[in-house]
């Protein structure tokens, strides 16, 4: 049993990592934002991120993704604030 335990783990990590990877390069997209926008929220586009992020996972995980990703956004939003 430890050895299954230990390879799903393993799984686990290595999409972490990527997924991790994936965040730098959003927030590396998302940061210089700020200098284009008028205001540092704009709720219809988050509102479109929330419904994309939920309609590409399993009905089951949508609601924990779009928990996800509204943090993902409040960071961003954070980000774009500093300098």
């Amino acid at each position: 049993m430890p050895n299954k335990l230990s390879a799903a783990r393993a799984r686990i990590d290595l999409l972490d990592r990527r997924i991790a990877a994936l965040l730098s390069r959003r927030f590396d997209l998302a940061r210089p934002l700020a200098a284009l926008k008028k205001k540092p929220r704009d709720p219809a586009r988050e509102r479109q991120v929330l419904a994309n992020a939920a309609a590409a996972v399993k009905k089951p995980y949508s609601r924990a993704t779009r928990e996800i990703f509204s943090e993902i956004i409040r960071q961003s939003i954070r980000l774009q604030k500093t300098k």
